[in-house]
């Protein structure tokens, strides 16, 4: 494990739920925090990110950095033919990400990006609901991560400027929505976006607004937010609905998966357990673990991590100038 903030120690726990993988050891520049996530997680620790890589007993590196630190590091794991699970999104630029790619590539080793939001049960439910048709024809898709963190991020935190979190709440955290809405209705033609700054302080905006046309001619909508409330028991908002000619489906995450089917009175609640706690975060893991073991891509590796960072580079592109941006457009360079 790479980078110990806040997130590092939910994907520790979700490591150490599976049998499919085991914490070797850890790193990050604060020998203090080395030292308390080495206790609390019984692993090893390192003095340097090289030494990591030259662990022998390390197979891959779970890198939990800053954003615009996750190219550099992954082509460096790779030299090392060290397999890779890089937190979302793969990078902040297209060039950064082709690199990490090509990288990856040439070492034969498992690049994979996190995107744990697709691995619940109630997106795999939706997924399986749309491709049977149980929606019939599809006219619009909508989704909304927002809550909070713009109010906490002060100077000290990478997060506070563009330079590492270009687009803030959209690449911080609407990003899984992206991966969500890819992964459900398939690649994205076309984006035009707004950002706004409401209330907080740092150089990122705390709005944002997307609207999408995918490539089989879905429309869709994504808003993402910094300043919107966190509940107590720390829910946030994040849903996603799909609108069709025979059902509506609503998913949210807290509450789970309802549908309103053409002429029914009301919603009704899909019957179905959701994991609990990180249990979609372990899934997304084992994925990994799997990938590197059978020899094959993962299900979120790459190229999956490339559209979706082309997403939000040619949102940042329509923001800027004011105009729809075709995602080939942004890969293309």
């Amino acid at each position: 494990m790479v980078g110990l903030g806040r997130w590092s120690y939910t994907i520790a726990e979700a490591i150490q739920s599976s049998p499919l993988l085991r914490l070797v050891t850890c790193f990050t520049r604060t020998p203090a925090k080395r030292e308390e996530f080495s206790q609390k997680f019984g692993c090893g620790q390192e003095e340097s990110y090289e030494a990591v890589l030259r662990n022998p007993a390390v197979e891959a590196v779970v890198l939990v950095t800053p954003n615009n630190t996750h190219a550099e590091q992954a082509m460096q794991a790779a030299a090392h033919g060290k397999h890779i699970r890089v937190d979302k999104p793969v990078a902040t630029t297209i060039a950064d990400a082709r690199s990490m790619i090509s990288a990856c590539e040439k070492a034969g080793v498992v690049l994979s990006v996190a995107a744990p939001y697709r691995f619940t049960r109630g997106m795999r439910f939706f997924r399986k609901m749309v491709d049977e048709g149980a929606l019939g024809v599809l006219a619009m898709a909508e989704a909304n991560y927002s809550n909070d963190r713009g109010y906490f991020y002060t100077p000290k935190d990478w997060q506070w400027y563009n330079s590492g979190s270009p687009g803030g709440p959209l690449i911080q955290v609407a990003v899984h929505q992206i991966d969500s809405l890819y992964y459900l209705f398939g690649p994205v033609r076309r984006v035009s976006a707004r950002f706004s700054k409401v209330m907080t302080k740092s150089e990122i905006p705390d709005v944002c607004v997307l609207w999408l046309e995918f490539e089989s001619g879905l429309l869709g909508t994504l808003g993402t937010s910094f300043v919107s409330p966190t509940t107590k028991k720390g829910r946030f908002t994040l849903f996603l609905n799909a609108y069709g000619s025979e059902a509506n489906l609503y998913h949210d995450r807290w509450d789970g998966l309802f549908v309103l089917r053409r002429g029914a009175d009301n919603k009704e609640r899909v019957p179905l357990e959701e994991y609990a706690g990180s249990g979609h975060i372990q899934a997304n893991l084992e994925d990994f673990a799997r990938a590197v073991r059978e020899g094959r891509p993962p299900e979120v590796g790459g190229p999956e991590g490339l559209h979706v960072l082309a997403i939000i580079r040619a949102a940042m592109r329509s923001a800027e100038t004011g105009q729809p941006v075709d995602v080939a457009e942004v890969l293309a360079e």
